[in-house]
């Protein structure tokens, strides 16, 4: 414990860490609206019941079609969203598509605190960056001060790559925290959530604008009221973290290098955006590609739902997507992790 103490006060103790912290609040702080928008309908119900008569087995074709897809894969984006029809019925049966959520502006709320471009999708860039700049300091400290061969040469200093690890983790999280509680606290004392938090986020007034499939309804997977999809979103955002975490230790014990380390992951994150598209439409290949944590943190407006295009042409054909890209990412770092760091206990320096 005395040593997790002492690594996690090295990456707290950087002076360059809480002057980013510190600029991604008044960033967040300052590119918020400055209107409070008190005077925003939240008791007028949805007039119609828009998943009456939504029939998904349309969007499907729609994709197929435009995308000149074929073959197993077309056949998977037939079954999702045969499955999503199931889930339609149910939410025309409930009756949620007459929640009231913002009334008309209902689009823009949503967008501002969901979207890969408003706050969710904000904050989880900064806690990445954040997150892999402390787990590459944590991994290379000894580096840069010039202290290795005192340390790793003793067997308690071969064994301190655990408590990096577990510092790094702790850091980062709790810096990703730090930072959405301000950022949430001002946002919410501007806009008032108040009468919504019950509202369905699959409210008719609530849609996505496809540029393949146009403007449709926003069907999530799972009735979701407008606070649980909020704290789903933040459960995938601290996933998604946790594998830049891992990221950037295992680059940061391979490089031996922290400006190195962060222009290879730089590298990599561009390589995990560009893979996909050396691989057909019809290829199972380029659908998996999507699914790294790059891919997943750069479309948090999509969590949740049939998986729509995104950004960076982003699409999938499965249900429940963000949890099986993250999850599956995260058992794959971490073996990756615990082999470099056991391998870093043998190696010679």
């Amino acid at each position: 414990m005395r040593l997790f103490t002492y690594e996690l006060k090295k990456i707290l103790s950087g002076a360059a860490i809480w002057i980013f912290v510190g600029l991604c609040i008044a960033f967040n702080i300052w590119t918020m609206p400055n209107v409070n928008h008190l005077e925003l309908d939240t008791t007028k119900p949805f007039e119609i019941n828009v998943f009456e008569d939504y029939d998904t087995s349309q969007i499907a074709e729609i994709y197929i079609s435009a995308r000149e897809m074929s073959g197993a894969p077309a056949e998977r984006m037939r079954a999702k969203y045969a499955d999503l029809q199931i889930v339609v019925e149910q939410k025309a049966i409930s009756g949620v598509s007459y929640s009231p959520y913002f009334g008309e502006d209902t689009f823009w709320m949503h967008f501002r605190l969901f979207n890969s471009a408003g706050l969710i999708g904000r904050l989880l860039f900064q806690g990445i960056l954040l997150a892999v700049l402390m787990s590459l300091l944590a991994i290379g400290y000894e580096q840069i001060n010039n202290t290795e061969h005192s340390v790793y040469t003793t067997k308690t200093g071969r064994n301190i790559l655990r408590h990096k690890v577990c510092a790094s983790l702790i850091a980062s999280i709790g810096v990703y925290a730090l930072i959405s509680i301000i950022t949430f606290a001002v946002y919410f004392g501007i806009h008032d959530y108040s009468n919504v938090w019950s509202s369905s986020v699959s409210s008719g007034f609530n849609f996505i604008f496809d540029l393949t499939a146009g403007a449709r309804p926003f069907t999530t997977w799972q009735s979701f009221t407008v606070a649980s999809y909020l704290w789903a979103s933040i459960g995938i955002s601290l996933g998604l973290l946790i594998c830049f975490v891992l990221m950037g230790v295992i680059i940061g014990i391979f490089s031996k290098n922290g400006y190195i380390g962060f222009l290879v992951l730089m590298l990599i994150s561009a390589f995990c955006l560009l893979m996909p598209f050396l691989f057909s439409e019809s290829s199972y290949i380029r659908y998996i590609l999507f699914h790294t944590p790059v891919g997943l943190g750069l479309n948090s407006g999509m969590w949740f739902t049939d998986g729509f295009c995104g950004n960076f042409g982003f699409m999938t054909l499965w249900r429940n997507f963000e949890l099986w890209g993250t999850g599956i990412s995260l058992l794959i770092l971490i073996a990756i992790c615990i082999f470099a760091v056991k391998r870093f206990q043998r190696v010679a320096i």
